[in-house]
């Protein structure tokens, strides 16, 4: 049984956004209150919701470009 177009379209989005995510996590540094831990990828999506959308597109437009190149 194959996936459906729909279904391999959002794993790719998920797959594009995970990458987004870890780059986020290794450009910034992990924040860390007492025995908590926050990612900064978790702290920019919670805080600042259009600001984490924004990103990620800008980051999946220049994945974009680099594949056009």
């Amino acid at each position: 049984m194959s996936d459906s177009p729909e279904s391999i379209l959002i794993d790719a989005e998920e797959a594009q956004e995970e990458g987004f995510r870890q780059l986020l996590d290794e450009i910034y540094s992990v924040v860390k209150m007492g025995e908590l831990t926050f990612y900064p990828s978790q702290i920019l999506k919670s805080c600042d919701p259009v600001a984490y959308r924004i990103e990620l597109t800008d980051y999946l437009d220049n994945l974009s470009d680099k594949m056009n190149d």
